[in-house]
């Protein structure tokens, strides 16, 4: 099959599945999405076992794709772009410390929870990996994903604070897991590379640090020239879109981590543009003098705002289509058995429990000195959604016995996160809204 057919193909069902929920299942989009998806690819998979011929060409291209090239090449940094500059940028920073924690520790208890609890589940199995490939797992599973999270949350009505707080962690704790990820896939037999702890730290600091300090210098040069751009907006989104690009690659040639690059150019030229905005504003009540200029260079900020809030929405709903579109017809390429299906509850329970306890001791630890808002820690549990990122590290793993074993179980704790815990999240939110206000 020819590649402008199948991306015809796929668009085709792109924009039918986005009619079909739009118009008669009235799900969050993703969600929708990725249940027509599955729908399809089982549909798919019967009429293969029929010998449809076509489904048969399209089955293969699935099982073709490099998913996971296809996610950090491509999709990621545009979909993470698009979530930061939707960020409430006042209240991450005001939380930043309580970002930082649950960054680092959440992920860091969660990773070595659930990698150890899968050691041993699997050796009761009788299905045992080594020690390094169950950290894989506990690595590929640990980091939350801000793509499937925000929109949930958003249309959910979290409290503010909360959000903030759920946002901050999903953002930034991808960068955490891909270097777990990297470290571990070094360790991997045949050919253990000789890692320490200061190798390890020092990878950490400089894909972390890295891409912090490159995607602020980026937003910051990008900010200089949208505010001088005056009205013309199809150039300041075509600066958007190349500080996305342009960062992703140049973040690729420093060795830096491109997720944590797209988030923080993202969150710096929005912070930028709310501060000059403010200072306008403050100029204009103390000098009245200048009132109108300066209302009129806060109102062009407020359109600049405006303009590339909307663009980017619907990039980041069509992107967000086309991820779990693909997310859902993956499973075509997986290599499915009772086994493996029979463990997933008990793999399903392993990874909220680690959920749990990684969330519950930082903010245990960080209500000393913070107050969080009532079922702060529940949502942060419930709302730890897998999305393309946990897909896109398994399908990253090399060539292995085990392969298999971390591609199923990876994909059916996706699936279960978002199908369960993505469709209660808006009940729990109600719940905890309501408490709020109670207070």
């Amino acid at each position: 099959m020819a590649s402008s057919e199948t991306f015809g193909i796929f668009m085709v069902l792109l924009a039918a599945l986005s009619f079909i929920n739009s118009r008669y299942w009235k799900l969050p989009p993703t969600i929708g999405i990725l249940i027509g998806g599955l729908l399809l690819a089982g549909g798919v998979a019967a009429l293969d076992r029929l010998g449809v011929p076509l489904a048969n060409q399209f089955q293969a291209t699935v099982t073709s794709l490099p998913f996971g090239a296809l996610v950090f090449d491509w999709l990621l940094g545009f979909l993470l772009f698009a979530s930061a500059i939707q960020i409430n940028v006042r209240l991450l920073f005001e939380q930043r410390l309580s970002v930082i924690a649950v960054t680092l520790l959440t992920t860091l208890i969660t990773l070595l929870t659930l990698g150890g609890g899968f050691y041993y589940l699997l050796q009761w199995a009788g299905m045992p990996v080594p020690w390094v490939a169950a950290l894989l797992f506990g690595a590929i599973v640990a980091p939350t994903d801000p793509v499937a999270a925000l929109p949930l949350l958003k249309a959910a009505r979290v409290p503010d604070r909360v959000e903030s707080l759920i946002a901050g962690e999903s953002l930034f704790n991808d960068g955490v897991g891909v270097v777990a990820f990297t470290v571990l896939v070094s360790l991997l037999p045949p050919n253990p590379q000789d890692v320490t702890l200061a190798s390890t730290l020092l990878l950490f600091g400089r894909e972390m640090l890295g891409g912090l300090v490159l995607g602020a210098a980026l937003g910051w040069v990008a900010f200089a020239f949208i505010r001088r751009t005056a009205l013309d907006e199809n150039t300041r989104l075509v600066i958007t879109l190349a500080l996305v690009v342009g960062g992703g690659a140049l973040a690729g040639q420093l060795e830096v981590s491109a997720p944590v690059t797209a988030v923080m150019s993202g969150l710096t030229l929005v912070a930028l543009l709310q501060v000059v905005r403010r200072k306008i504003q403050t100029a204009a009540q103390t000098r009245e003098v200048f009132a109108r200029w300066e209302n009129q260079n806060r109102a062009r900020l407020d359109a600049i705002h405006d303009h590339l809030s909307t663009f980017w929405n619907f990039v980041d709903y069509l992107l967000n289509a086309a991820l779990f579109t693909l997310m859902a017809f993956e499973i075509l390429s997986l290599d499915l058995g009772w086994p493996l299906l029979a463990l997933l509850p008990a793999v399903i329970v392993l990874g909220l429990g680690a959920r749990a306890l990684g969330v519950w001791l930082p903010i245990t630890l960080l209500k000393r000195r913070d107050t969080f808002p009532p079922y702060t820690r529940r949502l942060m549990i419930w709302s730890g959604l897998r999305g393309g990122v946990t897909l896109a590290l398994a399908f990253t793993v090399p060539e292995s016995d085990f392969r298999n074993t971390l591609l199923v179980l990876s994909y059916g704790v996706v699936i279960f996160s978002l199908l369960v815990q993505g469709l209660t999240i808006p009940k729990l939110a109600r719940r905890a809204t309501a408490a709020a206000e109670a207070g």
